[in-house]
Order: structure tokens, then C-alpha cells, then sequence
């Protein structure tokens, strides 16, 4: 039992150590990927057992001077220093950007998770045979009425559901805000949504419009929140009812939208299709394939109609987009090109960048990544007149 333990402790560190390499240097094939991966998934635990790791393995070479034990010894330690400076850089990013980060609430971090408030769903249309739900998650009874936040999941336009954040749905809700999720109709190999679900969106819009105040919600002061796939819709849906060119595919108005807040989005889905790595460039390919029903050369009208920069206009919303710098899905210099064309166009924007994190590095509830990105929305929102 020992030895077992023994072997997996060096198997665990070595790898540590590889990972941590990875992180710092994002171009390395498949250990670009995993260094952000085990930062994020495992916050300062990683960097902890790291430092114990090392100590250890130290100790033990001194006494029997084997090569394996120094080679893993040497792996722990860069793992410790190389997992703790890239904690430090991003701690460094949420200070630069007014943002507190409780390190004990990271070392509890956990994946997402159902939690109360429990949501009340509705169905607010239906599309091949399908009904189309959204949750409503309510904040606790006030004298006002409470700012509206309506969230679009992500998953490549075909995966996912609109349960996929309820931890950071319940954040929100305990600061006062009326949450709403909302599904769409998801694309498959056979089934191209590329012109089916913005309307759908738009249609969802109509109805919070016309039913939000009933649960305490105040429609003046709505914001879209989505990442990944979803920050494509969200920012194609702001952007698109601002031009006056959403066409919902039910009756009924689309609310004014006050903010877009974007996540790692999709901005430029042909890109993606040419990703920046190899073994994720399969997913990207994957979904362009599944949502518009071919490659961009095949279909550039498509992909020209679904890339957010098509609707860049002088009267679209303040937006943020929160950008991990080493997305190996999503190619991150084309949000920055996006915020740049925004903001030449007149749009308030924000952009913050995330040092060494991954697409999705934010989805482990109460991280490091979790906590930049909730309080980096709430203090964009405050400033755009939707405080509680």
C-alpha cells in the first residue's frame, strides 16, 4: 500500500510539474492545454501540495540520493513556482481591476452546481417538436424592482443547457438581481441552426419583456450575459436589437438591453473553424460544421452572418469581454480585434484579460477565475446604472 501511494504521489507531481510548464508556456502541444486546466480545476491546491511535494521529495533524496526522487523533486518545485506565479499574475489582474480575491473561498471552490434559489420555469415557445423553457430564479422580495440579468449558455451552439452556471446564478440572485436562463434550440450533425436560434433568442427577449415584471423585474434595466457560443449570441442579440435588425420569430418587442456581458465568445465563428490548436481545432471544425451546416468556404454568407463584428454599431450596448489569454478553442486575438472595432464604432467596452487561463477557466464556482469574473460583471453592471 506504501509503494502504491508512493508511486502515485511521484506520478501526481511529475505531472504537476509538466502542467505548470504548460501553463507558462501556452504553445507546448497538449501541456499548453492542461497547465490551465489543473490551475483552474484546482486553484491554490495545486500550488500547496506543490510546495509539500517538493519538500518532501527533497528530503528523501537526501537521504538516498536516488536520481528519480531528485528528477520528481525538481518537477514538484517548478510545479510550486510555476502554479504560484501564474496565481499571483491573475490575483494581480482582479486588483488591477478593482477585484478582492478570497483565497480561502478559492481553496473551497467546486464545479457548478444546483443550488437554491430553486428556478420557476416557463415555456416561451416551442420548435420542431420541441418546447423551448427558460428558468426564472427571483430574488428575495424588495421595495424596488430588481435589475434583470437573462443568461444564454454556451456548449458550440449544440450543447449544454440552460442550467449550466446555477452557482453563479444564486451569486447574482443574492445581490438582487432577477436571473433568467433561456434555451434555444441546439444544432446537430443534421439540424443547422445558424438562422433559427437568434430569432428564437429574440423571441425569449419578447416574452421577459412582456412577462419579467410579474416576478419583480424591472425590463429597463436588462443586461445578456453568455460565454463561448453563448457571448456570440448575446453580443449578435444586443447588437442586432440596437440596429433594429432582430427579427424575433414570435410576436412581441424586444426590451431595451442596457449591457452585454461576453465570456471568451465566439466572435469571429470562421476562426474558429482554423483554431489555434490542433487537437482542439476538431471540436471548433465540429461545431461550425453542426451549427451552419459546413466550413466557411462553403458557406461564407453564413459565417459572415453569424460573426459578431457584422453588427458593430454606433448604438449597441456597453459591453465587457472577459478573455482568457491562452484559449486554445477560441483564438483569443480575435475579441481583441472585436473590442477594438467596437470601441472604434462608439460602443463603451471593457476588456479584461485573463493571464494563463483557458476557455471555460471561470466554471469552477468561488476560483479565482469565478471570483474575477462575478465581481468584474457586477461592478460593470453597477457602473451601467443596474445596482439593486
Amino acid at each position: 500500500m506504501a509503494k502504491s501511494l508512493k508511486i502515485f504521489a511521484y506520478a501526481l507531481l511529475s505531472l504537476f510539474g509538466l502542467a505548470a510548464i504548460g501553463s507558462l508556456i501556452p504553445a507546448i502541444p497538449m501541456l499548453g492545454e492542461l497547465g490551465p486546466v489543473v490551475t483552474s480545476r484546482f486553484g491554490p491546491w495545486v500550488t500547496l501540495i506543490s510546495i509539500l511535494g517538493a519538500v518532501w521529495l527533497f528530503l528523501r533524496w537526501r537521504r538516498n540520493r536516488h536520481k528519480r526522487t531528485g528528477v520528481v523533486a525538481s518537477l514538484a518545485a517548478i510545479a510550486a513556482l510555476g502554479f504560484g506565479y501564474v496565481q499571483i499574475q491573475q490575483i494581480a489582474v482582479a486588483r488591477a481591476n478593482g477585484i478582492s480575491i478570497d483565497l480561502a473561498q478559492a481553496l473551497l471552490a467546486t464545479s457548478q452546481s444546483a443550488a437554491n434559489p430553486k428556478p420557476e420555469t416557463m415555456i416561451y415557445a416551442a420548435y420542431d417538436g420541441q418546447h423551448l423553457p427558460l428558468d426564472i430564479y427571483r430574488p428575495k422580495p424588495g421595495s424596488n424592482a430588481a435589475p434583470i440579468l437573462v443568461y444564454v449558455h454556451g456548449g458550440g451552439w449544440g450543447g449544454q443547457s440552460l442550467k449550466q452556471r446555477e452557482a453563479d446564478y444564486r451569486w447574482f440572485v443574492a445581490r438582487g438581481y432577477l436571473v433568467i436562463s433561456i434555451e434555444y434550440s441546439l444544432s446537430t450533425a443534421t439540424r443547422h441552426t445558424w438562422n433559427v436560434v437568434e430569432p428564437q433568442l429574440g423571441c425569449a427577449l419578447a416574452w421577459v419583456g412582456a412577462n419579467a415584471g410579474r416576478y419583480g423585474g424591472d425590463v429597463s434595466r436588462l443586461a445578456l450575459w453568455g460565454e463561448s457560443a453563448g457571448g456570440n449570441l448575446v453580443l449578435n442579440l444586443s447588437y442586432r436589437a440596437s440596429a433594429g435588425t432582430l427579427e424575433p420569430s414570435c410576436a412581441g418587442t424586444v426590451p431595451h438591453i442596457a449591457a452585454t456581458l461576453a465570456l471568451y465568445p465566439v466572435v469571429d465563428p470562421a476562426r474558429m473553424y482554423r483554431p489555434v490548436d490542433p487537437l482542439l481545432g476538431v471540436f471548433g471544425r465540429m461545431m461550425g460544421d453542426h451549427y451552419t451546416g459546413g466550413s466557411p468556404e462553403t458557406f461564407p454568407d453564413r459565417y459572415t452572418a453569424i460573426a459578431s463584428a457584422t453588427h458593430i454599431n454606433a448604438k449597441a450596448p456597453p459591453t465587457l469581454l472577459i478573455i482568457p489569454e491562452s484559449d486554445h478553442l477560441v483564438d483569443p486575438q480575435a475579441a481583441y480585434a472585436f473590442e477594438a472595432q467596437a470601441r472604434a464604432a462608439g460602443i463603451p467596452t471593457r476588456l479584461i484579460k485573463m493571464p494563463y487561463a483557458e476557455h471555460a477557466f471561470d466554471l469552477g464556482s468561488g476560483s479565482i477565475g469565478n471570483q474575477l469574473v462575478r465581481q468584474s460583471m457586477l461592478r460593470f453592471l453597477d457602473d451601467h446604472g443596474m445596482t439593486p
